[in-house]
């Protein structure tokens, strides 16, 4: 029964792999959704009711089931380079002229030309067929290990299909986020009262570096393959390559074309002069590559970039305008932001008015001054930014722009960080600071008060309902209907919003009070360390420090925030009010955690599983040291606490003992689990504590 069962799973996986290449690589889908829908959905309900044939080639394993709890850095094969970049349709026609140079000797050059993805640099390692490790570029020899959240992305194919799939294979590519996907997620950003992403490439550098598969799932990043690291392919040409690819269900960019001669390239690259902005994605020029792959092996490299490749970038959308003015705008850590007001002015389709100044650092580092003629652009970015001065324009009556004295709302005193580039308000009580702190705190992934947007929040500020972050739980109704426009029918709808979010969970608190440094995810991160806000606001300093994902400034400023006067106050405020200090996900997350006095053999050591395991599947190990407190990585490194070695391990074995690392073959692994079965038994007898506690 169990090899029919196999047998269909196999046939499943092959067919959704199948169909997945069609989709996403072909674009000639031969079924419709709902038919692969349910192809996956009989997968995903046999690998339920038999979790030991779940393999990690299965397409239903994209998603890893757990956060990790950092990036391990991990060599490069191969370096991965930088490329030289030009704006000059001459610098393109000269390019066959400085390969010629370089060789001396004449060549005929053919090249393939694809669209420069604005997006983040990949590498992807493949055995056997499947994927087995992705990386960032890093510093170009060193990669970070992204391997779960890569897997995530649907068009990354988790196994290559086709014919004479190779043993080793490492793809170079893009990953980027589509425009649509990126408004998509700034409106569920703006929504929550979160800073915006400045353009999709940051959108999905940022979201590439999530700690938590399962966020990264849900962002819809996509992936464009676009050239060979290492490999033992027998070919002599980068067009048999990406041919390769498609064939195995790789993704190509569909615009990336063979041009066999110089002035049908110099032809290509004019005519994709504004072409861009039709694409569903950001491209910021064309990457021009040399296709023989002998003549790219004896062009070589310099110390920074190959010299068998060249990116023709497109001038940004930009545009002239004159600065009038700059205004001052407080956010919520009383930081002061300079913004441009400008003439009015038409770009990329939009009118403008103002534009990002960004610091005080960035106006004197280009030399800013009211009534400069500057030169703005958007390309891509939310808020339009100034570029550069035009000197040359300048009549002698402009005027430099003065460090801030004192805050434009509250007159208060202001302060540069001492390691940063932002000034700040100091008064805790300034307005515009407690405005930007109430937009913050009403939103939906801190307090989540439903109803309550700016206007309102102006308002409440302005009439002097609300001084500070914690009046919002002590408004009266009737000095709520005395708010312009404000109706019976939406102050019980903010009363009703008020009162339901004193039942969020502790991490939700956290977040909400605007602490430096802690976003959603340090309050979530907080929230499954410690059972109640009393224990967080006891932790020492380094005991913070010692929490996975939080640093040195994040434990500094959670520990400032909480010693200091303000901070205590609003604690005690919120407490007075009946908002919950205790955390869900604490309870949840602990609930399984045996009592201290009983560590774990496992508890935070670092292993690595390599080979066969006669016993177990690779995923159940994993599942099981990590339950009791450990961390698993896919390589081994001097940080790596004992491999567990099944049969062929392969050289991770023989890495762990150069390192001195302790190796533990399955029937020692075995032993260890049974003596801790055992102690964990005798244990729950004697319990008093249903669950474990920090040490306050």
């Amino acid at each position: 029964m169990d090899s029919k069962i196999a047998s269909r799973m196999a046939d499943l996986k092959e067919t959704i792999w199948y169909h997945a290449k069609k989709y996403y690589v072909e674009a000639s889908p031969e079924i419709t959704d709902y038919e692969y829908d349910m192809l996956f959905a009989e997968l995903l309900a046999l690998e339920k009711a038999y979790p030991e044939l779940v393999t990690q080639d299965s397409p239903t394993q994209r998603v890893a089931p757990e956060s990790m709890s950092g990036f391990e850095k991990y060599p490069h094969k191969i370096p991965m380079l930088s490329i030289d970049n030009c704006y000059s349709l001459q610098d393109i026609e000269e390019f066959p002229q400085k390969i010629q140079r370089f060789l001396k000797m004449s060549v005929e050059v053919e090249y393939i030309v694809d669209p420069k993805i604005d997006g983040v640099a990949i590498s992807l390692w493949y055995e056997k067929g499947v994927l087995v490790r992705a990386l960032t570029r890093g510093d170009g020899k060193m990669g970070e290990v992204i391997t779960s959240n890569v897997r995530t992305i649907r068009n990354v194919p988790l196994k290559l299909i086709g014919d004479c799939v190779p043993d080793v294979l490492e793809v170079r590519g893009e990953i980027y986020l589509s425009r649509k996907e990126f408004e998509k997620i700034n409106q569920e950003k703006r929504e929550k009262g979160d800073t915006l992403f400045a353009n999709p490439r940051n959108a999905a550098a940022g979201t590439i570096k999530i700690l938590d598969p399962v966020v990264v799932s849900k962002r819809n990043l996509s992936f464009f393959a676009h050239s060979l690291g290492y490999h033992e392919l027998p070919i002599k040409t980068h067009k048999q390559a990406l041919d390769l690819f498609r064939n195995w269900g790789i993704p190509v960019n569909p615009h990336t074309k063979h041009i066999q001669t110089l002035p049908d390239l110099v032809k290509m690259c004019q005519e994709w002069e504004g072409k861009q902005r039709a694409l569903p994605y950001d491209i910021d020029g064309l990457v021009i590559k040399v296709d023989n792959l002998e003549l790219r092996e004896k062009l070589g490299m310099t110390s920074h970039a190959p010299r068998w490749v060249l990116a023709y970038k497109f001038v940004p959308d930009h545009a002239i305008t004159r600065l009038k003015d700059i205004i001052v705008q407080v956010g919520k850590g009383g930081t002061l932001t300079p913004v441009a007001i400008l003439d009015a002015v038409s770009l990329a389709g939009t009118t403008v008015k103002r534009a990002s100044l960004h610091n005080y650092e960035n106006i004197e580092r280009k030399d800013i001054r009211i009534g400069d003629m500057v030169k703005i652009a958007k390309g891509g970015e939310i808020i339009p930014q100034v570029l550069e001065v035009q000197r040359e324009a300048r009549t002698g009556e402009e005027k430099a722009i003065s460090l801030p004295s004192q805050c434009p709302i509250c007159n208060g005193e202001v302060k540069k960080d001492e390691q940063g580039a932002y000034w700040r308000c100091l008064n805790s009580e300034c307005s515009g600071g407690l405005k930007a702190k109430l937009k913050f705190f009403v939103s939906r992934k801190a307090m989540d008060i439903k109803g309550m947007g700016e206007k309102w929040i102006e308002q409440l500020v302005d009439e002097g309902l609300i001084s500070s972050l914690t009046d919002i739980y002590f408004l009266a109704k009737e000095d709520l209907l005395n708010l312009d426009r404000a109706g019976e029918k939406s102050v019980s709808k903010w009363l009703k919003g008020i009162e339901e979010s004193k039942t969020r969970d502790l991490s939700r608190v956290i977040c909400s009070l605007g602490i430096r440094h802690v976003g959603e995810r340090v309050a979530e991160i907080l929230g499954k360390n410690f059972k109640n806000m009393e224990n967080l606001m006891l932790a020492e300093e380094e005991f913070l420090q010692s929490i996975p994902e939080i640093g040195p400034s994040i434990a500094q400023s959670i520990y400032s925030y909480f010693h200091s006067e303000s901070g205590k106050n609003v604690v005690a405020s919120l407490q007075k009010a009946g908002v919950n200090m205790e955390s869900f996900l604490y309870e949840k997350s602990k609930k399984d955690v045996p009592d201290s006095k009983e560590k774990s053999f496992w508890q935070d050591k670092v292993v690595v599983i390599t080979g066969t395991l006669a016993k177990f599947e690779r995923e159940e190990i994993k599942k099981m040291v990590q339950e009791k407190g450990a961390k698993v990585t896919e390589s081994v490194s001097k940080k790596t606490s004992c491999l567990i070695v099944g049969e062929n391990p392969g050289s991770k074995l023989s890495k762990a003992q150069e390192l001195g690392i302790l190796i533990l073959e399955e029937k020692k692994l075995l032993e260890i689990l049974e003596e801790e079965k055992k102690i964990l038994e005798i244990s729950k007898n004697n319990r008093i504590m249903k669950q474990a506690e920090f040490a306050f």
